[in-house]
């Protein structure tokens, strides 16, 4: 038992390494390149996942603002990037302050101002990537399908909040585990 929480230990421990550098960074600008890229990180995964999960209590119409919300986000923050308007530093901590924000609005039961500052931080995501990426040429078919895939990875994340909601017994700690992994993440 000993050595499982050892591993449990360094398994969580290593998790932000593991969100902070995984491939996809292709500097070329493609649809496919775009859209493969959320798919490689644990940063993006957690965090569309996780905003999904949180806007799944929501009404309909909060599910359908926190979709789009979060994709002009992106996109808005992309062509900031792109233009050099802010540096990749606030960018970073935008990204920490988001996945904060999310790690908070998953254990509270009031998540509509939350989910309005997710948005709005989920643009410092966009920020981070057309720093780096905004340079590579034709960056309409990048950005497209990089919201593209963000957008099926939230849908995931509604999937997720329904699941254990409705079908598993203790859907609330689950939750709270998420929301734990989402701040380790945050935090590195």
């Amino acid at each position: 038992m000993l050595k499982l929480k050892r591993f449990f230990v360094v398994a969580v421990g290593s998790l932000p390494m593991i969100a902070m550098a995984h491939p996809g960074h292709v500097h070329e600008s493609s649809f496919w390149n775009g859209f493969s890229h959320p798919f490689t990180g644990l940063d993006h995964l957690t965090m569309a996942i996780a905003f999904g999960v949180l806007l799944w209590k929501a009404t309909q119409r909060w599910k359908v603002a926190g979709f789009f919300g979060l994709a002009v986000a992106m996109i808005t923050g992309f062509i900031l990037g792109q233009q050099q308007i802010l540096p990749n530093v606030f960018a970073e901590y935008g990204i920490v302050l988001s996945l904060a924000v999310l790690a908070t609005a998953l254990l509270m039961k009031s998540n509509r101002i939350f989910a309005v500052a997710i948005m709005v931080l989920g643009s410092f995501h966009g920020v981070a990537h057309g720093n780096e990426l905004g340079q590579s040429g034709h960056m309409l078919q990048l950005m497209l399908g990089m919201v593209s895939a963000m957008s099926i990875i939230y849908l995931m994340g509604l999937g997720l909040g329904a699941l254990t909601e409705k079908y598993l017994p203790h859907g609330r700690k689950i939750i709270a585990a998420l929301a734990a992994i989402l701040a380790v993440i945050g935090l590195a």
